[in-house]
Parts: C-alpha cells; structure tokens; sequence
C-alpha cells in the first residue's frame, strides 16, 4: 500500500482529519518480485505514528513486541529499501477505538541503537537488501496482524516521513517478508507481504500473500478502520 506524504506545518501535538484519498503514483516493478496488490492506493500522510515511536525510543523506553508465551509462532523477514531511520511497529485493535500504544517489532538506521542487537532465525533464501537494512522476527501466527512501517527522510532533504500498513494471518511455522520500499525524499513509499516456499537448495521462493490487506499507519486509531 503506497502512500503520499507531505511536511506536516503543524504545531507539535495538534492532530489533523483524517487524510483525503489521493491519486497513486506508479513506480517501476521488480521483475524478481511478484505484482503488488498495494499499490492502486494513495493516501496523503501526517507523520503522527513516526513521531510517536521515535519519541518512545529517544526516551530509552522501547515497548517491544513479543509473541505471547505458548503462542504459535511465523517467522518474518522485515526489510527496507533506505538507510535512513525505519520502524516497523505492531498495533493491536483489540482495545478500539483506543488501541494500545504501537510496539516496536524492529528498526533499522544509524540512530536506531534503543532497539538493541539484532537477532537472526535463519530463514530461508536471503534478503535481497544489505544486512543493515534487514531484520528477521518472530509473530503471533493464527490471527490477524497489523504491522506499521514509517521512515523519515535524512538531512539536508526536507523533514518528511512516509508510513504505510499491512496486515496478514500468518500460519504457523510458516516465512514471510515484509518489504517496505520508500523514494529518497519519503514522499512515497509502500510495504507488501510476501510468503517465502523454501527450496531443496536452501533458497525460497516469494509468493504474494492472499491474506494481506492494506491500512494507514500515520496514527494508531486508524487500526480501528481496518479491523
């Protein structure tokens, strides 16, 4: 699901409406990937989520997400197209309309450092991003999850953060990928889940996941308009 961003002018705190459907911005698909059911749709963005869990990490106060004591379990491979900041959170509309605070699955950039050491699970095939842009977790299987990626450009360009939501069942023991893609000045960006089909040779073969649904991720109470 792809998404439009803007600079927000707002002071600090003060909440817009909800954004205006905007037209989709077409971007050169990957031969090696399959199509993207996200991409047909376009939402403009205010940088509320981003803000949130970068705040939260700043504070050395993470809330990390963990799979629940006995529950099955899949393993995701979650991976980033840039080398600037990204965060990719979970939001549970268990509590809606005023959903818990996001917890934070993984992150990747240079000032990520809160978020600890990364830890592999040696999954199947390899990312096809750098190891600083590639993370591997664990999540609960056999219910719906909703994931949240957001990025922020780097400086000089301007202060602009892109998100975009997916959400998926993942089956137990099963492998996927969550592929966030982002432009160099985060005004568009979009994330799809892939489910890995391991092979013989070690590698594993990426097919679309019929599961996923798209949402935005800008704020946590829009996880109550898609569950």
């Amino acid at each position: 699901m792809g998404f439009h961003c803007r600079r927000d002018a707002r002071p600090e705190g003060m909440l817009s409406s909800p954004p205006r459907p905007a037209a989709a911005v077409r971007r050169p698909r990957l031969h090696s990937l399959p199509s993207d059911p996200m991409r047909n749709q376009g939402l403009t963005a205010v940088p509320i989520l981003t803000m949130l869990v970068a705040t939260v990490m700043a504070a050395g106060c993470v809330a990390q997400y963990r799979v629940p004591s006995g529950a099955p379990a899949a393993s995701v491979r979650l991976m980033t197209d840039t080398d600037d900041n990204t965060t990719f959170t979970v939001v549970d509309p268990a509590k809606c309309p005023v959903p818990a605070r996001p917890l934070v699955l993984a992150g990747t950039g240079k000032q990520l450092s809160a978020i600890g050491k990364d830890r592999g699970l040696d999954m199947a095939g390899s990312s096809p991003e750098s190891p600083s842009r590639t993370r591997e977790r664990q999540v609960e299987a056999g219910r719906r999850i909703y994931v949240g990626v957001s990025s922020m450009a780097a400086p000089p360009a301007p202060e602009l953060r892109c998100a975009a939501g997916v959400s998926f069942v993942p089956e137990a023991g099963a492998q996927y990928e969550i592929r966030y893609k982002r432009d160099e000045t985060a005004s568009q960006c979009s994330a799809q889940v892939l489910r890995l089909q391991p092979l013989p040779s070690g590698g594993a073969r990426p097919m679309v996941e019929p599961t996923q649904q798209g949402f935005r991720a800008l704020r946590k109470e829009y996880v109550c308009q898609a569950s």
